[in-house]
């Protein structure tokens, strides 16, 4: 192992994710300073003062504050994103599919740690998020516990020095259906998604009305209020309830964007609404109003129907479309219908080929997609078993969130997988369009209760799968890809179906064996384990191709080289690429020093 110090005194480049938050601050000073020099002090401290100087906020009463969401446990959510995490990923290549060739990820664990650890990877390179997190309720059916507690939080509680006094408080406080507890498990992990998003970047939160207005207080806060775009309402049930006074029929997806300047598309243009019955030279056409929101006196005028000579005028607060000047170029010019028997008002014929350039604007109120009977078929079809999954969104959401955000080669990530929706939505999307949009899916192994989801606990057992969530979803990807490829037998070596894998390990830490530093590694990190941590460290997305120089020792990713060990490969080949090394290797310092690379300054090492 090469003594970190030793490297630090020969002004090596270091890469060590324990240095990461001091390296984010110092990001933050460093563009501080760029552009407000004033606020920066000689020692890199930030000037409050000057900095309210600068705002304009100087003269402000002390208790402005401003309009924001306070909880209990807030400043405990916000520093939790900051932290650190001390996992690494480990490959399970005997639950992956087509592991070497695809572009697609499942990561099975916490998916905070997961967020921490792909922000190395994909920062700033996610264009969609979607996630549908637990709702708070006391519905105990779910798969996925539909609460939250604090019992996974108490070592980082404990590590801020608070007493045992605040820790039983917040304890209890996290129990179930407290806001405040649901709010400081969401605010770390929707800070964390934040950053990975693309500046045109998207993210979709589906949530019901338990907490509904809590999440949009801090989304706003988080993403910033003026990204908003929309609560979009899905229809989730067409039936009533009628044992119950007021039947829920609909589910919030609240909608926010990085830059209000980049991220949504039109929806494509339905072309079954354009037809031809007149034969018109100009293609298919539907008809659209003539009138117009709004009243204006020059676009108020009355229009005779020439089939029966009835007048018409605007509806009430309406007014026509076009002036009576511009009305009359569109009669000539036969773009002028009155209704299908022509006994009508005026309509005005708008073209398919007219459509086809702009698309269709998109309603927030979403009653043309499937509902969640239809999520639980969908589930039902694969598995031919029913309750192996409660409640999975149906494929037509995802899809339809898609569709207004991705471009064919987007990379899309769900961090509460659940039953695997979202892939196995990308995956139909791309071989629907031809695309090669990728997947990135994050879920906890919570462990199946045999006695509330028996159907689901069999399931596993039957097919020796661990009884886990992340079965589920990994089963599920597994049969919606091979069902995909039956349907559609010429995309068989054309569409990606597979998907890589990861579970959570403990990092390997340097430990102190008296007469060196050594690696501690409980894991038995594989050759590959160690390389895609060593990818992590370096910012390189996990779909990345790698080329084997030396088996076990030197691996080129991204024309960049991974050394892992000695090897015997020509030094020439490295020269003037960027090279890192494994701290943990057998490879001294001094070894490092004489291969020849550190005159150019490309060699890193990294913890």
């Amino acid at each position: 192992m090469i003594n970190k110090d030793e490297a630090e005194k020969k002004n090596i480049k270091i890469i060590d994710r324990e240095d990461k938050k001091s390296e984010d601050r110092n990001d933050i000073i460093a563009k501080l300073k760029e552009i407000l020099p004033n606020v920066i002090t000689s020692d890199d401290t930030l000037n409050i003062d000057a900095l309210k100087d600068v705002i304009d906020i100087a003269n402000t009463t002390a208790n402005n504050k401003g309009y924001e969401l306070t909880f209990a446990g807030k400043g405990l959510a916000k520093a939790l994103a900051d932290i650190p995490t001390d996992k690494a990923l480990k490959i399970e290549e005997a639950q992956s599919k087509y592991f070497k060739n695809t572009d697609n990820v499942v990561i099975r664990g916490d998916n905070i740690e997961v967020l921490k650890l792909l922000k190395q990877n994909y920062y700033g390179k996610i264009k969609m998020i979607y996630i549908d997190p637990p709702y708070n309720t006391k519905n105990e059916d779910f798969l996925y516990k539909d609460n939250f507690n604090i019992r996974d939080e108490k070592e980082l509680v404990e590590e801020f020095g608070i007493g045992e006094d605040t820790v039983n408080f917040l304890s209890n406080m996290y129990g179930t259906r407290s806001h405040s507890g649901w709010l400081s498990f969401m605010y770390p992990r929707l800070k964390l998604a934040r950053e990975l998003l693309t500046d045109d970047g998207v993210i979709f939160i589906s949530i019901d009305d338990n907490e509904q207005a809590n999440l949009k207080i801090i989304c706003d806060e988080i993403f910033g209020e003026n990204n908003f775009v929309a609560n979009f309402i899905w229809n989730h049930r067409k039936s009533k309830q009628n044992d119950i006074v007021v039947s829920l029929s609909h589910n919030s997806t609240l909608c926010y964007i990085k830059n209000t300047e980049l991220g949504i598309y039109r929806l494509a243009t339905d072309e079954s609404r354009f037809s031809n019955p007149d034969n018109d030279k100009r293609g298919g056409w539907v008809a659209d109003p003539f009138d117009a929101p709004n009243i204006r006196p020059n676009l108020t005028y009355p229009i005779t129907n020439p089939n029966t000579g009835d007048q018409y005028l605007p509806p009430s607060g309406r007014c026509w479309r076009f002036s009576q000047d511009q009305f009359l170029n569109a009669q000539t010019d036969d773009r002028i219908i009155f209704g299908k028997n022509g006994l009508g008002r005026p309509q005005y014929k708008r073209f398919l080929s007219e459509a086809q350039d702009k698309g269709q604007s998109i309603g927030t109120i979403w009653n043309d997609i499937d509902t969640s009977e239809r999520g639980t078929d969908q589930v039902f079809q694969l598995f031919k078993q029913k309750n192996v999954f409660s409640f999975p969104k149906p494929i037509g959401l995802i899809k339809r969130i898609l569709e207004i955000t991705t471009t064919s080669n987007s990379i899309i990530l769900d961090f509460f997988a659940g039953s695997g929706t979202t892939g196995d939505a990308v995956m139909q999307l791309n071989a629907e369009d031809g695309g090669s949009r990728k997947f990135i899916l994050a879920q906890w192994d919570e462990k199946i209760d045999e006695k509330k989801s028996k159907t689901a606990y069999d399931f596993c057992t039957e097919n020796k799968l661990e009884s886990v969530i992340s079965s589920i979803t990994i089963e599920r990807l597994n049969r919606a890809g091979e069902k995909i490829i039956t349907d559609k037998p010429e995309l068989k070596d054309k569409l990606d179906i597979g998907y890589k894998v990861f579970s959570l390990a403990d990092k390997r830490q340097p430990t102190d064996m008296g007469y060196g530093q050594f690696p501690l590694d409980n894991n038995n990190f594989s050759t590959f384990d160690k390389l895609y941590q060593m990818m992590n460290s370096s910012s390189k997305p996990l779909h990345l191709k790698i080329e084997e120089i030396e088996k076990d020792k030197l691996y080129k990713v991204d024309n960049e080289f991974y050394i892992l060990d000695t090897f015997k490969t020509s030094i020439e080949d490295l020269k003037g690429h960027q090279i890192y090394l494994d701290a943990y290797s057998n490879i001294s310092l001094e070894d490092a020093l004489n291969l020849g690379i550190i005159d150019n300054e490309n060699l890193t090492i990294i913890y």
